[in-house]
């Protein structure tokens, strides 16, 4: 799993200054992604796919984190219907359920980070390009603290995550 920085500029040429900053730096041209609005020309910048112009990780998310809410009430259930019908196997197997969805539930709460696109979306809206720079977990201070020191007009909007073999 990577992590997305999701960096705004004012202006189409500080993008074009920024993209040969970031490949010095180390990252590669096919993990940068740039959304604008309707009527802005990023023709010639590493554009974003649909999944990542239309924000499909959040949607992602939103329907796991729901899936896991869903089998954890399930196995509740279950449990409590078990426990009444003396059925103790049934009752263990329904407990390590409930036990296995909230460690994974902890796990992604205190671990992934939750930024999508719709945080930038009032940017994009007057006029901002956004740049969706895909780094290792490791490399997001490093290359935040690069581009805020050679370009002070970009906003770091936000960090969030992405998974490349889902091109999301």
């Amino acid at each position: 799993m990577l992590r997305r920085i999701y960096l705004l500029f004012p202006q189409r040429h500080h993008v074009e200054q920024a993209l040969p900053d970031l490949q010095r730096l180390g990252v590669d041209r096919c993990h940068m992604h740039t959304v604008a609005r309707e009527g802005i020309d990023i023709f010639g910048l590493p554009e974003a796919s649909v999944r990542q112009r239309t924000d499909f990780g959040a949607r992602l998310e939103r329907a796991l984190w729901n899936l896991n809410l869903l089998t954890f009430f399930l196995a509740l259930i279950l449990l409590v219907g078990s426990l009444f019908a003396g059925l103790l196997g049934w009752a263990l197997l329904d407990g390590l359920v409930m036990t296995a969805t909230y460690l994974a539930g902890s796990y992604f709460v205190r671990h992934v980070p939750h930024a999508h696109m719709d945080e930038c979306r009032s940017a994009l809206k007057h006029g901002e390009i956004l740049l969706m720079v895909d780094v290792p977990r490791w490399r997001v201070t490093d290359i935040g603290r690069e581009i805020r020191r050679l370009h002070p007009e970009a906003e770091i909007g936000a960090v969030g995550w992405t998974v490349e073999a889902l091109q999301i």
